[in-house]
């Protein structure tokens, strides 16, 4: 039954309209056990499947599917390349590239690259893959297309001509060789369909970097065929053959010969040569134990000395997101540490345990849900999202201790009465606490109508994460209480008149005295007009051509950097020409065409250099006519350029020429290598592309936007640029909706969404600031912060609207003015106490992101905490203002959920 005392005295019809709730309290406690074995089963279930749950990044979800760049992404990137490219950089100092060990370590590398899993073996540039090809004149005037190196180089000579090769090569010299001899490029593209992010990074630094830089021995090892262990007196699956030493390597001065089988090393037997040199690596100068095989007898020796002068540089974004899963784990940590310091801090402030678990029985629970939900329904994470889990765990634990606060608070109400403290508790916060979870599970809800599929997962796991906080806070609430002994009555009391209680007295009676309602409302009104002159510096898409996920010092974007520096360009943009009919490649208008595009667009200052079908013509020509640069041009005859075709492709396999021109000649690409992916640059960029377009139609082809990484930035940026916008007009919209609801009132949504529009007015102009762009990892935060706050709004004004009628008689309708403020002002010393606490618990916690290497993850929990600030003050300062000198009568009448 509904407690006596909470229907007797000053506000007794307030109790009787919320008697349905106080009986649901009631029933809740009657009916523990099978609730509980309920929500117990239910919890373990999605326990099971949160502990399946992993971490996963699909490229594919990132893009909006349905624009028509990605449709022809979609459509051409096996042949023609796509945009998860990496590029790996060798570098020296001293010297140049070409001589016979560091072009011997090029051409190793690239096998290397060429066997890292998820690699399309066709989309390899470098000059020691076999599809980097250049005009041979042989005997009898032919022409013949040879890869640049067939093998490594043996002697000076050798690596002479490959100089000479590479110097006489358009489409190499400046693009993978750099113009001063002192980097070479390594490039190469992932299938889309197999990217394991982790697995591709793991994978380099075994496999391409370390071996060849601090654990490089100068020596050409090859894996035992395992078909062929026998032979060489090994076991299948183990054995690497030293099959050739370069002159003063580390292998040599260790005694090693060529033809030696290394079986061991350090006593680790070795299955693979890459095993070697990452043991070298480690072991540094104290050297490793090499046990091996010379004609079929056993002997060892150490290695010292092993590293080379080569520098190595990698950027793309498999590496890039490679590095984000690098650093994920401190993530863990993270977590780990806010969790620690927010126990500390609950049971500082409730000066008891129960005070710690409570909101962690919330929180606990809302995340075994959530998770094991996002598997459920054969999701994973993704380690740039892990910030809004952590932020719906924050808003749980603020809901809680909402509760956990009106609880002490009723307890001593009632008399120290614990079963009437329970009910009360429950009925009394059972408006704002459900409004709350709405409010924000819908306001995250909306993402889903971006057309991004990524953010249409996290939106519907988000929001039925946040819909799981009502089965801890509002069912089990009150049988987590009626199990939990009740609180000391000493602690209760000493509670009542603590410090944050006499620090919201000090500030509700300044803010709301005469002086400071007119300090406030000017405050923030400055504040607004302030924040819009920082709008105009928010950019969609990167605003930095350094990536903003990780820091500027990182060793990514310090790789990022060089490699820019040394070539110009590396991100690609991909064009396609689409013949309407079979060989309208061979068409000279369209190569023309093509040729006339590269030169109109290379002028844009963001755009490095270009690669089509037409300098492939153009050189072939020139070749054939004995370098004559007068000949450097595209023939007016289709036949005279079918002909050059069949020169530069003939030898070739199809899966070869595939990348440069489909086999029927139908449709090429024309490729541009921009200098950055910024935003701004992007937008520019394919606007001058659009508008040559429009001005140079071709007669039997037609220009289609776009693939490559600039392509699908591109069309994730237009995207977003749409629906930016409108995710937060329907994010306040929402909120709105539900406010409206609640109290009844058209009044009630404007007046308290104004905190929020004060703190988005803010944010927007911090973003602008700081020069963050709304791009598709800071759309999703920025939508969910959209209702930061409102919560805090709801305790604040159901408080409000609670005490304004347990004032009733004690002030004559004359003076409801003053009643008004008095409900206000209590309103703000006791939800306003807990408002204050939770508000500086969760931006502190929220801090701890600080400490993360991923510079995304950090400024995301600081731009969440300094909007967790911002609405924390608006909540308590303007909306407090703003209900004393509107009066609204939705504050004089019960909300609809309690009639």
């Amino acid at each position: 039954m509904v407690p006596a005392n909470r229907l007797g005295g000053d506000g007794a019809m307030s109790r009787e309209e919320k008697k349905a709730l106080y009986l649901l309290g009631e029933r809740l406690i009657r009916r523990r056990t099978p609730v509980t074995i309920v929500v117990a089963i239910v919890t373990v279930w999605f326990g099971w499947h949160a502990s399946k749950l992993h971490m996963i990044t699909s490229f594919g979800e990132l893009l909006p599917q349905s624009h028509p760049f990605i449709k022809i992404h979609n459509k051409y990137s096996k042949n023609f390349g796509g945009a998860n490219n990496i590029m790996i950089m060798v570098e020296v100092e001293d010297g140049h590239l070409f001589t016979v060990e560091r072009l011997g370590q090029i051409y190793l590398m690239t096998q290397e690259v060429d066997r890292i899993y998820g690699v399309n073996h066709n989309q390899i540039d470098s000059i020691g893959h076999r599809t980097t090809r250049h005009l041979k004149v042989m005997a009898g005037g032919t022409l013949r297309s040879d890869p640049i190196m067939i093998g490594m180089p043996k002697t000076e000579a050798d690596a002479a001509e490959v100089r000479r090769i590479v110097h006489n090569t358009e489409s190499v010299y400046g693009i993978l060789v750099s113009l001063d001899d002192k980097a070479a490029l390594i490039r190469a593209n992932f299938i889309e369909g197999r990217l394991d992010y982790r697995r591709i990074f793991d994978e380099m630094n075994e496999r391409v970097v370390t071996p060849f830089k601090e654990g490089w021995i100068g020596a050409q090892l090859v894996d035992v065929d395992p078909d062929r262990a026998h032979v060489y007196g090994v076991e299948k699956g183990t054995g690497v053959i030293v099959k050739r030493l370069f002159p003063n390597s580390a292998a040599k001065a260790a005694g090693l010969q060529t033809g030696d089988v290394i079986v061991a090393v350090n006593g680790e037997t070795v299955h693979h040569r890459w095993e070697i040199g990452n043991a070298v690596a480690k072991a540094g100068d104290e050297g490793v134990k090499i046990d091996y095989l010379r004609g079929g007898k056993k002997a060892s020796t150490t290695l010292t000395g092993g590293g080379s002068d080569i520098k190595i540089w990698i950027a793309g974004e498999p590496r890039l997101y490679g590095w984000v899963y690098h650093y994920s784990d401190q993530i863990f940590y993270v977590f780990i540490a806010a969790t620690i310091f927010i126990w500390v801090v609950l049971y500082m402030y409730f000066h008891d345990w129960r005070g710690a678990l409570r909101p962690t029985i919330t929180g606990v629970l809302a995340a075994i849900w959530g998770l094991g939900f996002i598997d459920l329904i054969g999701f994973a994470l993704d380690p740039l999202a892990l910030v809004i889990p952590f932020f719906i765990t924050a808003r749980a634990v603020s809901h809680s201790v909402q509760m956990h606060d009106r609880y002490y608070e009723e307890y001593r109400n009632n008399g120290f009465n614990k079963h009437d403290a329970i009910v009360a508790a429950f009925a009394e916060l059972f408006v704002p606490t459900l409004s709350g979870i709405i409010t924000d599970a819908l306001g995250v809800l909306v993402i889903i109508l971006v057309p991004i599929i990524m953010l249409q997962k996290l939106a519907i796991t988000a929001s039925f994460w946040i819909l799981a906080i009502t089965i801890s806070e509002l069912l089990l609430n009150p049988i987590v209480y009626d199990l939990l002994r009740a609180p000391d009555e000493d602690i209760v009391e000493k509670r009542a008149e603590g410090r944050f209680y006499r620090f919201n007295q000090a500030l509700a009676n300044a803010t709301l005295s005469r002086k400071g309602q007119i300090v406030t409302m000017v405050f923030w009104i400055g504040v607004s007009i302030v924040c819009m002159t920082q709008w105009r510096h928010l950019t969609i898409g990167d605003p930095t051509s350094a990536s903003p996920l990780l820091y500027l010092d990182s060793p990514y974007n310090a790789s990022h950097n060089k490699i820019q520096g040394k070539f110009g360009g590396v991100e690609p943009l991909i064009i396609v020409a689409e013949g309407y009919d079979k060989n309208a490649m061979k068409d000279p208008q369209a190569l023309k065409t093509m040729e006339k595009f590269q030169r109109f667009l290379e002028r844009d200052p963001g755009v490095g250099y270009s690669f089509s079908l037409a300098d492939i013509i153009r050189a072939v020509n020139s070749v054939f006519h004995e370098l004559e640069p007068k000949w450097g041009v595209i023939p007016n005859s289709w036949v005279d350029i079918g002909g050059l075709f069949f020169i530069f492709f003939s030898g070739s396999p199809p899966t070869e020429t595939a990348k440069y021109v489909t086999t029927d000649y139908q449709t090429a690409h024309v490729t541009f290598f921009c200098r950055d992916h910024k935003g701004s640059n992007i937008e520019r960029i394919i606007g001058r592309a659009q508008q040559f377009i429009a001005e140079h139609p071709m007669e039997k082809a037609a220009f289609k936007l776009a693939g490559g990484l600039i392509g699908v930035l591109a069309a994730a940026n237009q995207e977003l640029l749409r629906n930016d916008v409108m995710m937060n007009a329907l994010g306040f919209g929402t909120i709105y909706i539900v406010l409206l609801f609640t109290y009844r009132s058209f009044v009630s949504g404007i007046i308290m969404l104004l905190p929020l529009i004060a703190s988005n007015f803010v944010i927007n102009a911090y973003m602008g600031w700081q020069n963050m762009g709304i791009n598709i990892n800071t759309l999703p935060v920025v939508t969910v912060g959209v209702g930061f706050g409102i919560d805090y709004g709801l305790y604040i004004v159901s408080r409000t609207i609670e005490s304004y009628f347990e004032l009733e008689g004690k002030y004559p309708d004359s003076e409801n003015d003053r009643r008004v403020a008095h409900a206000v002002h209590r309103a703000l010393s006791t939800a306003g106490k807990n408002v204050t606490f939770v508000a500086l618990t969760m931006v502190v916690s929220t801090l701890f992101w600080l400490g993360c290497q991923i510079r995304f993850d950090a400024e995301m929990g600081l731009l969440l905490a300094i909007w967790m600030t911002i609405s924390w003050a608006a909540s308590m300062t303007l909306l407090p203002v703003v209900l004393v000198l509107v009066k609204p009568r939705f504050i004089q009448r019960r909300p609809a959920i309690n009639a």
